[in-house]
């Protein structure tokens, strides 16, 4: 199965866009004591391209939900542009929770940085690809709800 497919697949059911802003939140919530040091997460900076790599899942993903219930492309690109808007907000505020009420876990202007650009290559790659990114498209067969 294409990757394309796939995505699709997975992102017009509610849950696996929701699935992924939950895991997102419970992994950023995390005590910092439950975060290894060793291995793959003992690599400086790693835990920047773990934000990266979420926040840019959180705009595909929501981004795939929603093309699924709009049909009109111009509509699309603003509600990719306002999911992008949410997903940094989202990271802004869950820096100010790490600092203020997460164990051994701090503020870093960084991790933001990080999950903005997550957050807006995926939105520039899907706006600008547009319909021939077809990541946004339709399945064939599947209707949108209305």
């Amino acid at each position: 199965m294409a990757l394309t497919t796939l995505l699709k697949r997975l992102g017009r059911k509610f849950y696996f866009p929701l699935g992924w802003t939950v895991f997102t939140i419970v992994l950023l919530c995390l005590p910092g004591k439950a975060i290894p040091g060793l291995g793959l997460f003992g690599i400086k900076h790693i835990d920047k391209l773990v934000h990266i790599f979420l926040f840019g899942g959180f705009v595909l993903f929501w981004s795939i939900w929603i093309s699924h219930r709009i049909t009109a492309s111009s509509s699309r690109s603003l509600l990719v542009i306002f999911i992008t808007i949410i997903s940094i907000k989202i990271g802004i505020v869950l820096e100010f929770v790490q600092d203020a009420y997460i164990p051994l876990r701090s503020f870093d202007v960084w991790d933001i940085w990080a999950d903005a650009f997550g957050s807006v290559m995926v939105m520039l790659y899907l706006i600008l690809r547009g319909e021939r990114s077809e990541i946004l498209n339709r399945l064939p067969g599947v209707e949108g709800k209305k």
